[in-house]
């Protein structure tokens, strides 16, 4: 296996580890350690944790190494409406003809809120002819992946409320999935410090 190879195999592990909640948000990313981990030498670990760090998806602070993020309600409270306004950029303009199924992305079949949610959202962003935007999505959903569960935990609407977006994505019900989405995200904003108590690690106090 080749640098390039090794390299972009320990990112994708790494990245994966991080995102299913493997490491708790504060802990430390070791190089040296994640290497036994992932059969690699510590330098393609290195740059994979820059890599994530770059996407924003770990931190990473100046003689403190990397960790997975530990967010505060505040910061919560922000992601999800930056995803609203993302999710509304993408859906302005032409939206796909229902009549022709060509022009639509399919949307996977997933019992996982967190997977079925992930592939909503992607979808919805390749809507929009702005890469930039697409590109966008793409890494919000990636860092909102960690937390999804515990909103489905915290929340038992959760469910019904992707349930309605997915039927309106379906059935081609754009105002309606507009509105749900923007509704969608004010209910993630309230629930936000019940969802980073759930997350945050136990030993941690309340703030």
């Amino acid at each position: 296996m080749n640098a390039g190879s090794t390299m972009e195999r320990v990112y994708l592990d790494l990245k994966m580890r991080v995102l299913d909640g493997r490491y708790p948000p504060g802990t430390r990313l070791d190089p040296v350690n994640l290497a036994k981990t992932l059969r690699a030498s510590a330098t393609p670990v290195r740059e994979a944790l820059h890599r994530l760090a770059g996407e924003r998806i770990i931190d990473s602070w100046h003689q403190e190494g990397f960790r997975p993020p530990i967010l505060a309600e505040a910061d919560l409270h922000d992601l999800y409406s930056w995803a609203s306004w993302l999710l509304g950029l993408a859906l302005q303009g032409d939206v796909p003809d229902p009549d022709h199924p060509a022009g639509l992305v399919g949307l996977e079949l997933h019992k996982d809120y967190a997977e079925a949610l992930d592939s909503l959202f992607r979808a919805i962003a390749m809507w929009s002819a702005n890469r930039e935007i697409r590109f966008a999505i793409f890494n919000l959903i990636d860092r909102s992946h960690v937390f999804r569960k515990a909103e489905a935990t915290v929340d038992t609407a959760a469910r019904d409320m992707l349930a309605a977006m997915e039927d309106d994505y379906r059935f081609g019900r754009w105002s309606a999935l507009r509105a749900k989405i923007t509704r969608f995200h004010r209910r993630r904003m309230a629930f936000a410090g019940r969802v980073v108590a759930e997350i945050r690690p136990r030993d941690e106090p309340l703030r």
